[in-house]
């Protein structure tokens, strides 16, 4: 068949369909129908009605974002507080290197008085909004970032704030004096360059006391699960990097940090939270790891000991990350027990960020990020008391699983699969509630579990940038 002529049987100004109208519906070809394939305006790409997924991981995209949390001041002007321009100059630096056109780094303020985790936003016209989680997310003036940096101690900006953020953002807090901030600030935006960080050496110690001591759970359901799921990978080598038992001193602990060069550090301890009846020395040594011969840590020391720059260290012990001056556990246990009057005495001390991190992040070689507890941590976290099950396996899930995937995602990112499962605990603590007012025999000692663990897992925080993450294997 040559040019356009018909096939057989077919009519080329006659169009049949498989309708049926009482007859095998046909019409003629209008007449321009020619012109009928050219209606679209081809001027434009068609637009997909899907939206494209967004990595959570690019924390400069316009939709994911990374902002700054700061203290509300009556005595700055409106314009200033837009700005941040009453920050330390380090973390103004770091506004201004992050910030763009499209407002790539939006500064936020905490105030008593605006509730439900929502955060102020000033504007330079003397405008102001209360901007909450659950409304859009991104840099956009009516959005909050999915990274924020709170640039203050827990004294001027409360780890509440911090517990109730990281329920739906990516948070890291910075509390430093003036030269450990300038000095963080710099190796952030300067990539690590000069660290040291052995990302295929990652090093677990773990101090045990035996059963019935808490440590010997903290062994069995973090610590040696974290040291397996290092074993068990080929990327990294385990050789020398689990350091318990008699191996877990001081001393070894700083040999193994300058032989190994860690860009991870996992440790399990006790966290130091005496003397109970002097708040000024306790506050100096809060959180400070204690080995197995209870020996109480020298921050100092442990930061000098090798080049941590852009590392990421958890410590697993009590006050690890600092102290608030009200615990969430206040009435929990008997006021003359010893962790009643420890649980008054860490309230004594006051709100604070505990030495060793401090020590770390603003040190001459500055860490990237600190993953610790404020406040006590409890067994009734790490293993059900009613079944025996562990439940740490969050733990891993995030320092291992997350942390350390082939592409590396920020810290704050990775600590999302820890807090994600507090949705859950309070959803049982609520069901809790509800079969209190149905007298069930249970329901009180069910409530007081759920919130517990909830408050607990909501203690954990992340000190230093949300946005640092390890470097990939050579």
């Amino acid at each position: 068949m040559a040019g356009n002529a018909a096939a057989p049987g077919l009519d080329a100004d006659l169009l049949r369909s498989n309708a049926w109208c009482g007859e095998a519906a046909s019409g003629p070809v209008a007449a321009g129908s020619l012109h009928w394939a050219a209606r679209q305006d081809l001027s434009r790409p068609p637009q997909p009605m899907a939206p494209v997924e967004v990595d959570l991981d690019d924390w400069a995209h316009p939709l994911v974002g990374w902002g700054v949390v700061l203290a509300d001041r009556d005595d700055v002007a409106a314009a200033d507080k837009a700005r941040g321009l009453d920050a330390p100059e380090p973390i103004r630096a770091l506004i201004a290197a992050r910030g763009d056109a499209r407002g790539n780094a939006p500064v936020f303020r905490w105030r008593a008085d605006v509730k439900d985790g929502r955060l102020r936003r000033h504007f330079a016209d003397g405008s102001a909004a209360d901007l909450s989680l659950r409304g859009l997310r991104g840099t956009a003036v009516n959005a909050v970032p999915h990274y924020l940096l709170i640039a203050a101690s827990p004294a001027a900006v409360p780890w509440r704030l911090q517990y109730r953020l990281q329920t739906e953002a990516f948070v890291g807090r910075l509390d430093l004096d003036a030269a450990g901030l300038g000095r963080y600030v710099e190796a952030l935006l300067g990539g690590w360059s000069g660290g040291e960080r052995d990302v295929k050496k990652p090093l677990v110690w773990c101090v045990d006391h035996g059963h019935p001591d808490i440590t010997r759970l903290m062994r069995k359901s973090v610590a040696e699960r974290l040291r397996d799921a290092f074993a068990n990978d080929a990327e990294f080598t385990m050789v020398g990097g689990f350091r318990s038992d008699a191996d877990a001193t001081h001393t070894t602990l700083l040999a193994a940090l300058g032989e190994r060069k860690p860009a991870f550090v996992a440790t399990s301890s006790h966290g130091a939270t005496f003397p109970l009846d002097d708040p000024a020395a306790m506050r100096a040594q809060m959180g400070a790891l204690v080995d197995v011969g209870h020996a109480v840590g020298d921050s100092g020391a442990l930061a000098a000991a090798w080049n941590p720059r852009g590392a990421i260290w958890y410590a697993h012990a009590c006050c690890s990350a600092g102290a608030d001056a009200k615990s969430s556990f206040d009435g929990l246990v008997g006021a003359d027990s010893s962790l009643g009057r420890t649980l008054a005495a860490i309230a004594g001390a006051g709100a604070c960020t505990a030495p060793l991190p401090r020590a770390l992040l603003g040190g001459a070689n500055p860490l990237g990020a600190f993953i610790g507890h404020v406040e006590p941590t409890f067994d009734w976290t790490l293993r059900e008391t009613a079944t025996g099950q562990v439940t740490s396996q969050h733990v891993i899930d995030a320092l291992y699983g997350q942390l350390h995937l082939a592409r590396r995602p920020p810290v704050g990112r990775a600590m999302s699969v820890y807090f994600r499962a507090v949705a859950g605990l309070l959803e049982d603590y609520a069901d809790a509630l509800e079969a209190v007012g149905k007298l069930e025999p249970d329901a009180l000692a069910r409530a007081r579990a759920a919130r517990l663990v909830a408050m607990d897992r909501l203690a954990m925080v992340v000190l230093g940038d949300p946005t640092v993450r390890l470097p990939t294997a050579a």
